[in-house]
């Protein structure tokens, strides 16, 4: 496992998982819908594009190196 040193103390060091988070927030119409009986989309476009998003959150997070720890640079 690498450790990569950073100034960054949140996760601006891994800019991806800034892009998924992105990605997964575009639901919050369809989550406001599903938690608040709102029946304004179609399901099958609602699930289209929910798999899509989620597809592409996953995409986005398979790219990251899980295999490296951000250490904080104190020095």
């Amino acid at each position: 496992m690498s450790v990569i040193k950073t100034t960054e103390d949140g996760w601006d060091c891994e800019p991806k998982l800034k892009e998924a988070v992105q990605k997964i927030e575009e639901m919050h119409s369809y989550l406001y819908e599903i938690n608040n009986c709102v029946r304004l989309t179609e399901l099958e476009t609602m699930v289209v594009e929910m798999k899509e998003l989620c597809e592409d959150a996953t995409t986005i997070l398979d790219d990251i190196e899980n295999n490296s720890v951000s250490k904080l640079d104190s020095s």
